[in-house]
Order: structure tokens, then C-alpha cells, then sequence
């Protein structure tokens, strides 16, 4: 059973500049002095596809690349250093998970890329590094743009090709969630699209839209209407539960 994207209430963070706009009840995680309220409903952590290069790699002892490839959310832009992205944040969770092992997790996001720009990039910035795991998170730029629903998913679907075609495993991560945008932009058929896309090739796409709004909904993280001074430090936040939840979905699909 893979992540499922319900139907109504979908939307879109399209504060692409700025990244995201959060405001948080007091609540803290290792990196600030406590515990996160990152808990989301059991069906949303469901992970039956595997990751067999890197459990492979994990057996074996031997060091681990895995890239990150994404928009402004993936280079940490709301919280103003790649050190609080969701990338740095995996990778420590990761090291400490698996000691036995080197990991490095290489953040390469780029802000307002579409899955287009990002594809042309794997030459250059994915393939060389030799990955054993690439998480490729878009599909805000393409709605926010009006990219073709059907460009877009060809483009995944190519990306996806290229991938497997090197040996590397992959995970998506869909789109992010804000109740102020759903009625500015469709992004509803975008984040169908990459969970179709997902599901034909037996992939984990991340839900990090569903647990956005799950956030929202509890009144944990309301990701509208902050104030500006506020941002970097909540959206440092928003990424370290990211990057937590991302990593117990690779533990699941390891195991």
C-alpha cells in the first residue's frame, strides 16, 4: 500500500521566494532544546516499496551517497542556511541510525525549478555523484508555472527512467501544503499526477502534502500569515519534522 492523496482540500505553498510562510504553537526538537510535535496518522507512514540499493549498501557497511534534488524547500531558503534544510537534518538522522556506515546526504536544490530544469540537471549535478538513493522533490514551480499535467508527468517519468537505468533507488516527495493558495492555483492535478507516477513504478512518494495539512488541521503548524521576522526559525522547524518523517520511511522500506 502506498501514500494516497485524498481528493478535496488540496492546495499549494506557492511562496516561492520566500519559501514558507509558518506560524507554530511553542514546541521544540533536538536542534532547539526539545521535542517536535511531528506525529501524523499511522496511514500516512504505510511503506510497502523497498529500497534495495541502499539496503544492499547498509548490509554491506559501505559508505552511502544520497542526493537531494528539489526547489527552495530542499536548499532550506525559509530558514536561511542549507545546515537547517531537510537534507542536513536526514543525513544526521541517518548517521545515527546507521553508524556502520559513511552517509552523506548532498543537498541539490535550486528555487523555481521546474521537474523539467531539475531532469536536465541530473547530468551534471545527480548521475556524477553516484547515488545510491536520489529524492526528488517538485511540482510546486510546475503548477505555480502551468506546465502541462502531461509534460509534467512524462518528465518524471523520464527522470525516473534515467535513474533506474544507473542502479539508483528513488523516492518523490510531493507538494507542500497552505490553505491560501487553493483557490489561486490548481494544484490538485499536479500532486495526482506524481502519486500516479509513483505507483506505476512501485515507487515511495513522501506525502508531505498530507502531513502539511494534517499539521494544519491540529493546529500544530498553520502555514499561513505569519509575521516575516518569524519565518526562518519556524520553517527551520517545519524542515527538521520533514526530514524525520522522511527518515522513518526509509527505515520501513529497509526493513
Amino acid at each position: 500500500m502506498r501514500w494516497r492523496v485524498s481528493a478535496g482540500g488540496l492546495g499549494q505553498l506557492a511562496l516561492l521566494a520566500a519559501g514558507l510562510a509558518l506560524t507554530v504553537p511553542p514546541a521544540f526538537s533536538p536542534a532547539f532544546g526539545g521535542a517536535l510535535p511531528c506525529d501524523v496518522p499511522d496511514e500516512l507512514m504505510q511503506v510497502d516499496d523497498k529500497l534495495p540499493h541502499l539496503a544492499e549498501r547498509l548490509r554491506a557497511e559501505q559508505p552511502v551517497r544520497i542526493i537531494a534534488i528539489g526547489g527552495a524547500s530542499t536548499t532550506g531558503l525559509a530558514a536561511g542556511s542549507s545546515d537547517l534544510a531537510y537534507p542536513h537534518r536526514l543525513q544526521e538522522i541517518l548517521a545515527r541510525w546507521y553508524p556502520a556506515s559513511s552517509i552523506t546526504v548532498v543537498n541539490r536544490g535550486v528555487p523555481r525549478q521546474t521537474a523539467r530544469q531539475m531532469l536536465e540537471r541530473f547530468p551534471t549535478d545527480v548521475i556524477p555523484e553516484d547515488p545510491v538513493l536520489v529524492i526528488w522533490e517538485t511540482g510546486t514551480t510546475d503548477a505555480v508555472r502551468g506546465v502541462g499535467v502531461d509534460d509534467f508527468a512524462a518528465t518524471l517519468q523520464t527522470g525516473i527512467d534515467e535513474l533506474k537505468a544507473h542502479g539508483i533507488d528513488i523516492m518523490l516527495v510531493d507538494l507542500q501544503f497552505s490553505h491560501s493558495t487553493t483557490t489561486v492555483i490548481d494544484f490538485e492535478q499536479y500532486l495526482n499526477a506524481l502519486h500516479r507516477v509513483g505507483d506505476v513504478n512501485d515507487l515511495t512518494v513522501f506525502p508531505r502534502f498530507e502531513m502539511m495539512r494534517y499539521w494544519s488541521e491540529q493546529n500544530v503548524f498553520n502555514f499561513d500569515g505569519v509575521a516575516k521576522d518569524e519565518r526562518a526559525g519556524l520553517a527551520a522547524k517545519v524542515y527538521e519534522c520533514i526530514a524525520g518523517k522522511l527518515a522513518e520511511a526509509i527505515r520501513v522500506a529497509l526493513r
